[in-house]
Protein backbone atom coordinates (compact mmCIF):
# COMPACT_ATOMS: atom_id res chain seq x y z
CA UNK A 1 0.00 0.00 0.00
CA UNK A 2 1.60 3.57 -0.90
CA UNK A 3 2.07 5.51 2.12
CA UNK A 4 0.21 8.76 2.88
CA UNK A 5 2.04 12.22 2.81
CA UNK A 6 1.91 12.53 6.21
CA UNK A 7 2.96 9.02 7.11
CA UNK A 8 6.33 8.52 9.41
CA UNK A 9 7.19 5.84 6.93
CA UNK A 10 7.35 2.86 9.56
CA UNK A 11 4.67 0.93 11.00
CA UNK A 12 5.34 -1.77 14.03
CA UNK A 13 5.67 -4.22 11.36
CA UNK A 14 8.22 -2.64 9.02
CA UNK A 15 10.26 -2.01 12.24
CA UNK A 16 10.16 -5.68 13.82
CA UNK A 17 11.24 -6.74 10.01
CA UNK A 18 13.84 -4.46 10.22
CA UNK A 19 15.56 -6.05 13.57
CA UNK A 20 15.21 -9.29 11.82
CA UNK A 21 16.83 -7.98 8.99
CA UNK A 22 19.95 -6.42 11.07
CA UNK A 23 20.04 -9.43 12.75
CA UNK A 24 20.37 -11.90 9.29
CA UNK A 25 23.22 -9.22 8.06
CA UNK A 26 24.92 -9.04 11.53
CA UNK A 27 24.89 -13.32 11.16
CA UNK A 28 26.70 -12.49 7.90
CA UNK A 29 29.52 -10.44 9.20
CA UNK A 30 30.39 -13.05 11.85
CA UNK A 31 31.37 -15.20 8.70
CA UNK A 32 33.35 -12.75 7.11
CA UNK A 33 35.22 -11.69 10.21
CA UNK A 34 37.73 -14.37 9.66
CA UNK A 35 38.59 -13.12 6.02
CA UNK A 36 37.63 -9.21 6.86
CA UNK A 37 38.16 -8.75 10.07
CA UNK A 38 38.64 -5.23 10.50
CA UNK A 39 35.93 -4.14 8.05
CA UNK A 40 33.42 -6.95 9.61
CA UNK A 41 33.70 -6.32 13.09
CA UNK A 42 33.08 -2.51 12.31
CA UNK A 43 29.92 -2.99 10.65
CA UNK A 44 28.69 -5.77 13.14
CA UNK A 45 29.20 -2.72 15.88
CA UNK A 46 27.28 -0.68 13.77
CA UNK A 47 24.51 -2.65 13.52
CA UNK A 48 24.33 -3.60 17.09
CA UNK A 49 24.06 0.10 17.58
CA UNK A 50 20.94 0.34 15.13
CA UNK A 51 19.28 -1.98 17.46
CA UNK A 52 19.65 -0.94 20.37
CA UNK A 53 18.12 2.68 18.96
CA UNK A 54 15.66 0.90 17.43
CA UNK A 55 14.91 -1.03 20.45
CA UNK A 56 13.87 1.92 22.01
CA UNK A 57 11.19 2.86 19.62
CA UNK A 58 9.79 -0.06 20.33
CA UNK A 59 9.84 -0.16 23.92
CA UNK A 60 6.18 -0.54 24.35
CA UNK A 61 5.70 -3.62 22.77
CA UNK A 62 8.41 -5.73 24.45
CA UNK A 63 8.03 -6.83 27.85
CA UNK A 64 10.43 -5.50 30.20
CA UNK A 65 12.27 -8.85 30.81
CA UNK A 66 13.02 -9.50 27.16
CA UNK A 67 14.11 -6.33 26.62
CA UNK A 68 16.95 -6.71 29.14
CA UNK A 69 18.18 -10.04 27.81
CA UNK A 70 17.70 -8.59 23.76
CA UNK A 71 20.32 -5.95 25.42
CA UNK A 72 22.33 -8.29 27.15
CA UNK A 73 22.88 -10.26 24.17
CA UNK A 74 23.73 -7.01 22.20
CA UNK A 75 26.27 -5.58 24.82
CA UNK A 76 27.73 -9.37 24.29
CA UNK A 77 28.22 -9.12 20.96
CA UNK A 78 29.35 -5.61 21.02
CA UNK A 79 31.71 -6.41 23.65
CA UNK A 80 33.36 -9.44 22.23
CA UNK A 81 34.15 -7.66 19.20
CA UNK A 82 35.91 -4.56 20.87
CA UNK A 83 38.08 -6.38 22.96
CA UNK A 84 41.08 -4.88 20.02
CA UNK A 85 39.04 -1.71 19.45
CA UNK A 86 40.38 0.53 21.42
CA UNK A 87 44.07 -0.07 21.16
CA UNK A 88 44.11 -0.06 17.45
CA UNK A 89 41.78 3.90 18.01
CA UNK A 90 44.44 4.80 20.47
CA UNK A 91 47.10 4.24 18.31
CA UNK A 92 46.08 5.76 15.23
CA UNK A 93 44.53 8.95 17.63
CA UNK A 94 48.77 9.21 18.88
CA UNK A 95 49.60 9.15 15.61
CA UNK A 96 47.67 12.06 14.92
CA UNK A 97 48.71 13.90 17.90
CA UNK A 98 51.83 13.72 17.42
CA UNK A 99 51.56 14.85 13.92
CA UNK A 100 49.31 18.01 14.83
CA UNK A 101 51.74 18.79 17.98
CA UNK A 102 54.94 18.25 16.48
CA UNK A 103 56.03 15.82 18.95
CA UNK A 104 59.35 14.31 18.78
CA UNK A 105 59.32 10.04 18.37
CA UNK A 106 60.78 10.06 22.01
CA UNK A 107 57.80 11.50 23.33
CA UNK A 108 55.67 9.21 22.25
CA UNK A 109 55.01 6.53 25.44
CA UNK A 110 54.30 2.96 24.98
CA UNK A 111 50.28 1.49 25.60
CA UNK A 112 50.40 -1.64 28.11
CA UNK A 113 48.94 -4.73 26.64
CA UNK A 114 48.81 -7.30 24.99
CA UNK A 115 46.32 -8.38 21.90
CA UNK A 116 43.38 -10.04 22.42
CA UNK A 117 42.19 -13.21 20.75
CA UNK A 118 39.35 -12.71 18.90
CA UNK A 119 36.20 -13.91 19.69
CA UNK A 120 34.46 -17.43 18.84
CA UNK A 121 32.31 -17.11 15.81
CA UNK A 122 30.20 -19.74 17.20
CA UNK A 123 29.67 -17.98 20.38
CA UNK A 124 28.49 -14.58 18.50
CA UNK A 125 25.82 -16.57 16.11
CA UNK A 126 24.78 -18.38 19.41
CA UNK A 127 24.20 -14.52 20.40
CA UNK A 128 22.47 -13.14 17.72
CA UNK A 129 20.43 -16.54 17.07
CA UNK A 130 19.22 -16.12 20.45
CA UNK A 131 18.63 -12.34 19.96
CA UNK A 132 16.31 -13.28 16.58
CA UNK A 133 14.62 -15.70 18.56
CA UNK A 134 13.69 -12.68 21.27
CA UNK A 135 12.54 -10.34 18.83
CA UNK A 136 10.04 -13.36 16.87
CA UNK A 137 8.63 -13.48 20.46
CA UNK A 138 7.43 -9.74 21.24
CA UNK A 139 4.68 -7.73 20.02
CA UNK A 140 6.37 -5.22 18.33
CA UNK A 141 4.53 -5.44 15.23
CA UNK A 142 1.14 -4.09 17.15
CA UNK A 143 2.29 -0.98 18.16
CA UNK A 144 1.06 1.83 16.18
CA UNK A 145 3.20 5.09 14.15
CA UNK A 146 2.65 7.64 17.14
CA UNK A 147 3.23 5.10 19.41
CA UNK A 148 6.96 5.08 17.35
CA UNK A 149 6.98 8.56 17.01
CA UNK A 150 6.36 8.93 20.95
CA UNK A 151 9.12 7.14 21.95
CA UNK A 152 11.45 9.36 19.39
CA UNK A 153 10.11 12.15 20.64
CA UNK A 154 11.49 10.67 24.10
CA UNK A 155 14.43 10.00 22.28
CA UNK A 156 14.98 13.67 21.32
CA UNK A 157 13.85 14.86 24.60
CA UNK A 158 16.44 12.67 26.95
CA UNK A 159 18.96 13.86 24.05
CA UNK A 160 18.24 17.62 24.62
CA UNK A 161 18.42 17.50 28.62
CA UNK A 162 21.75 15.94 28.27
CA UNK A 163 22.94 18.82 25.71
CA UNK A 164 22.21 21.44 28.84
CA UNK A 165 24.10 19.13 31.08
CA UNK A 166 26.76 19.06 29.05
CA UNK A 167 27.00 23.18 28.58
CA UNK A 168 27.49 23.73 32.51
CA UNK A 169 29.55 20.70 33.33
CA UNK A 170 33.17 18.89 31.34
CA UNK A 171 31.76 15.25 33.54
CA UNK A 172 32.51 12.60 31.20
CA UNK A 173 30.10 10.56 32.56
CA UNK A 174 27.72 13.13 31.46
CA UNK A 175 29.09 13.31 27.62
CA UNK A 176 29.14 9.57 27.43
CA UNK A 177 25.46 9.35 27.89
CA UNK A 178 25.01 12.53 25.52
CA UNK A 179 26.78 10.55 22.85
CA UNK A 180 24.69 7.41 23.01
CA UNK A 181 21.29 9.38 22.96
CA UNK A 182 22.78 11.60 19.53
CA UNK A 183 23.34 7.68 18.54
CA UNK A 184 19.73 6.67 18.95
CA UNK A 185 18.43 9.77 17.46
CA UNK A 186 20.32 9.37 14.53
CA UNK A 187 19.77 5.81 13.74
CA UNK A 188 15.91 6.55 14.48
CA UNK A 189 16.16 9.30 12.24
CA UNK A 190 17.31 7.21 9.26
CA UNK A 191 14.09 5.03 10.36
CA UNK A 192 11.90 7.53 9.78
CA UNK A 193 13.13 9.36 6.82
CA UNK A 194 9.91 11.27 6.04
CA UNK A 195 9.76 13.23 8.87
CA UNK A 196 9.91 17.11 8.72
CA UNK A 197 14.01 17.98 8.92
CA UNK A 198 15.18 14.44 9.05
CA UNK A 199 17.74 14.77 6.53
CA UNK A 200 19.35 17.77 8.28
CA UNK A 201 18.96 15.93 11.47
CA UNK A 202 20.78 12.66 10.13
CA UNK A 203 23.82 15.17 8.84
CA UNK A 204 24.07 16.98 12.48
CA UNK A 205 23.91 13.70 14.44
CA UNK A 206 26.38 11.71 12.41
CA UNK A 207 28.97 14.51 12.48
CA UNK A 208 28.06 15.41 16.64
CA UNK A 209 28.38 11.83 17.09
CA UNK A 210 31.84 11.88 15.44
CA UNK A 211 33.14 14.68 17.61
CA UNK A 212 31.55 13.20 20.51
CA UNK A 213 33.24 9.93 20.05
CA UNK A 214 36.30 11.68 19.50
CA UNK A 215 36.40 13.01 22.97
CA UNK A 216 35.59 10.55 24.33
CA UNK A 217 38.34 8.50 22.54
CA UNK A 218 40.94 11.43 24.42
CA UNK A 219 39.50 11.09 27.67
CA UNK A 220 40.26 7.02 27.46
CA UNK A 221 43.27 8.17 26.38
CA UNK A 222 44.18 10.19 29.28
CA UNK A 223 43.58 7.42 31.77
CA UNK A 224 46.18 5.27 30.21
CA UNK A 225 48.92 5.50 32.60
CA UNK A 226 51.70 6.31 30.25
CA UNK A 227 49.83 9.47 30.07
CA UNK A 228 48.56 10.45 33.16
CA UNK A 229 52.11 10.80 34.83
CA UNK A 230 52.81 14.19 36.18
CA UNK A 231 54.17 17.07 33.74
CA UNK A 232 53.03 14.84 31.11
CA UNK A 233 53.21 16.98 27.72
CA UNK A 234 50.78 14.47 26.65
CA UNK A 235 48.33 15.94 29.11
CA UNK A 236 48.32 19.26 27.76
CA UNK A 237 48.02 18.36 24.15
CA UNK A 238 44.58 16.32 25.20
CA UNK A 239 43.08 18.78 27.11
CA UNK A 240 44.15 21.28 24.42
CA UNK A 241 42.53 19.13 21.64
CA UNK A 242 39.37 18.46 23.89
CA UNK A 243 38.92 22.21 24.53
CA UNK A 244 38.61 22.85 20.54
CA UNK A 245 36.94 19.54 20.10
CA UNK A 246 34.35 20.97 23.26
CA UNK A 247 33.54 24.41 21.74
CA UNK A 248 32.37 22.16 18.07
CA UNK A 249 29.84 19.57 19.77
CA UNK A 250 28.27 22.19 21.75
CA UNK A 251 28.04 24.57 19.12
CA UNK A 252 26.70 21.72 17.17
CA UNK A 253 24.56 20.70 19.70
CA UNK A 254 22.41 23.49 19.91
CA UNK A 255 21.82 23.50 16.01
CA UNK A 256 20.61 19.60 16.29
CA UNK A 257 18.44 20.71 19.75
CA UNK A 258 17.27 24.09 18.21
CA UNK A 259 13.47 22.83 18.45
CA UNK A 260 12.24 23.01 22.17
CA UNK A 261 11.20 19.14 23.09
CA UNK A 262 7.58 20.18 23.14
CA UNK A 263 8.00 22.12 19.54
CA UNK A 264 9.95 18.83 18.18
CA UNK A 265 7.18 16.22 19.29
CA UNK A 266 4.29 18.52 17.93
CA UNK A 267 5.84 18.33 14.48
CA UNK A 268 6.67 14.69 14.24
CA UNK A 269 3.17 13.99 16.04
CA UNK A 270 1.24 15.65 13.48
CA UNK A 271 2.60 12.81 10.82
CA UNK A 272 1.21 10.02 12.76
Amino acid sequence: MKQSHDSSGLTGRQLKRLLHQLCERAQDDVLRISSQEETATHQLRVRMKKMQALLRLAREGIEEHTLQAMRLHIRTVKNACACNRDRVVQHKLIDKLAHRFHLAPKNRPHLVGMPQAKPPASSLRHQLHALGQLIDNTCIESLSAEQLLGEHARCYRKGRRLMKQACETTDNRILHRWRHRVKDLYFQTLALPQLPGSARRIKRAKRLGHLLGRDQDLANLAREPAFSMRRSPWMQVINEHRGCLRERFLVLGHKLYAPHSSRFSGRIMSRA
